[in-house]
This record gives structure tokens, sequence and C-alpha cells, in this order.
């Protein structure tokens, strides 16, 4: 074999083992993005189906939970990282109270609203106080998102040990933007045939007027509920965030809620916190020493394409509710005949039995 060969026979082997060495890189890379684009869809479907169930899935294994009380206050509002914030409270051992917690625990929902009404027109915390105590004998540790951020300062003052976490983004119009985008990919349970199964979820707005004097808007049919069929509504025009002047409204109610609580609570007890910021802020803030979780990734959840997905389902599943309703009959009728069959079957050997 001539220079010139070997050299090319040398040149072709490295390749060809950079290429395998490239594509094996490749690929592990993929099958890490594709597990975990199916634990975000996982988790996003687990959310949303939280609602349906009017049950919050988030727990802690920590017998002691109930004896912690409440050590962190969410202030921040929906869509501003709360959920992944969420996970990395859970992961630090937290039990996490947000919405649907109040639906799980729908005798709550009076009380918070009583609550709202005692502390806006007469700064009594009397209700607020026996309601705080009754969740923290559930276990719960943290508060988090809307309309239980609305609460953070009144509970910070029952609770003075309390840190107060208000997650944010890189600023007020992405904030809105994407708080718009989850209210009309979420619109679907407040519409047919979902609303059946939750009952009314119009309290979040109940507390929103009460506390901060938002003007009451609600969704409904046929000005912003689409009905293509009796049992099946598509929320198009979500009213909270659609009806003009709102996007002002909110940006504004955000600005106002983050300056009082900057006003109201020393810089110890107050972390404006946005989650591309990563485990550093947040540990230190809530005195934990973890270095490995510092240097780990902060929890991502909840993305838009996953809830996309979520609600391309759950209207494909609304839409053929009759369909499914049949299916499940025609399936429980062929078990039942079957098993009327067998016993049937089983009596007629029996008797054939006792004959000989």
């Amino acid at each position: 074999m001539n220079h010139y060969s070997w050299k090319s026979s040398y040149t072709t082997t490295a390749l060809l083992v950079g290429s395998c060495c490239l594509l094996a890189v490749a690929a592990q890379q993929q099958q890490q993005q594709q597990q975990q684009s199916r634990s975000k869809l996982a988790g996003a479907f687990e959310f949303v189906l939280d609602f349906v169930r009017r049950k919050h899935s988030s727990h802690i294994d920590d017998d002691s939970a109930s004896n912690k009380g409440m050590q962190v206050l969410g202030a921040g509002f929906a869509r501003s990282g709360t959920k992944s914030t969420e996970e990395a409270l859970k992961i630090l051992g937290h039990k996490v109270y947000d919405t649907r917690s109040m639906l799980e625990h729908s005798e709550h929902i009076p009380r918070w609203l009583r609550a709202a009404e005692d502390y806006k027109q007469y700064h009594n915390l009397t209700e607020l106080e026996a309601l705080l105590k009754d969740i923290e004998a559930e276990g719960y540790t943290a508060t988090l998102d809307f309309p239980v951020n609305l609460f953070a300062l009144p509970l910070a003052e029952l609770r003075p040990n309390a840190k107060v976490l208000f997650t944010v983004r890189d600023n007020e119009d992405k904030w809105f933007e994407s708080w718009s985008d989850i209210t009309h990919l979420m619109g679907h349970l407040i519409c047919r045939p979902w609303k059946w199964l939750i009952g009314n979820f119009d309290f979040p707005e109940q507390l929103l007027t009460i506390l901060e004097d938002f003007p009451r808007t609600h969704s409904q049919y046929p000005e912003h509920i689409y009905r293509p069929l009796p049992w099946f509504e598509i929320l198009h025009h979500p009213a909270i965030v659609d009806d003009p002047g709102q996007k002002e409204r909110w940006i504004a109610l955000h600005q106002d809620f983050l300056k009082r609580c900057q006003q109201t609570l020393p810089p110890d007890r107050l972390l404006v916190f946005n989650v591309k910021q990563g485990w550093a802020p947040l540990l230190q803030f809530l005195g934990v020493d973890n270095d490995a979780l510092r240097q780990q990734d902060f929890p991502n959840v909840n993305d838009r394409s996953s809830l996309q997905t979520v609600r391309w389902v759950m209207d494909v599943v609304a839409a053929g509710l009759p369909l499914w309703i049949s299916l499940q009959t025609y399936f429980a009728y062929r078990i039942a005949r079957c098993g009327v069959s067998m016993i049937t079957s089983a009596a007629a050997e029996t008797k054939k039995a006792k004959r000989a």
C-alpha cells in the first residue's frame, strides 16, 4: 500500500469513527429531548386533569408536614413561572396550595370569599386566620398562583416568619401575552362539557373584584362562547383578557401589586424571582444549602406546546362525547350479556349434572 492509500484509508476510518460518535451523541440528545417532551406533556395532562378531577396531585411524603406551618407565600400571578416554581418547591419538600387545592377543598371557596370581604372592608383577619390554620393542618407549607396570590400580604401579616415569593417574567408585556394564551387554552374548562364536571369556576374573578376592585367580567354564550354542538362549546373570546382595556388593567394591577409588596415587606422577606435565574437565588432566599441542586437545571413545566396538545385532545373527547357514551354503553351491555350467558350456562350444566 503506497503512502497516499495509507493516508486515505486512515482518514476514511477516522471520518467513519467520528461520524458514528456524532450520530451516537445526536441520538442520545434526541432521546433526552423526547423524554423531556414526554415528561412535559405528561405534566401538562396532569395539570389540566387536576381541574377536571377537582384534585391537586401535589403532595409530599412527610409525616411532619402538618407541623411546619406556612413557610412560603406566592405573590406572583399565573404564567409568571408559578408552575415551574411549584415543582421546585416540591423538590424542596413543600406542599403547595393553589387554585386546584381550592377546587379539591371546595368548602374553602366560600371561606376565601368571606375572608376577602372581611379583610377589604374591615381589615379583619379572623376568617382568614381560621382558614389558614385549617390549610396548615392539611400539611400545606406554601401558596402559589392566582387567585391565592392576592392574599399574599394579609397572609404575610398572619405568618411573620413566612417568606414571600413574587415570580415575574422578563417584562409585563410578555407576562400578559402568556396570561392571555393560557386563558385561551384553558378556557375550555368553563365550557361544555367540562363545566358540567367542574361546576362554577368564577370564584377567582370574584376574589379579584373584592380585593383589587377589578372590573368584573364573565365569559358568556353567545358573546364569548361558540357552541357548534349542544354538548360542546369553544371559548373564542375570553372576557377577562380580550375585552377592551383589559391588557392595560392587568399590567397596571401587576405593577401596583408588586409595588405594594416591595413597600410593605422588608428585603429579607421578599424575593422578586424570574425562573430563568435558576436555583441559586431561590435557595439563598429560603436558606437552603444544597450545592448539587444549585447546579441543576430549574424545572420547566407547562410550556405552551404541551398545553396546546392537551387542549386538542380534550376538544376531540368533548366533541365526540355521544360516541364515547354510546361505546361505553355498548361495551357495558356486552359485558353484562356475557356475564348473564356464563351464569345461565353454569346453571344449565349444574342442572344437567343433577339429572345425571
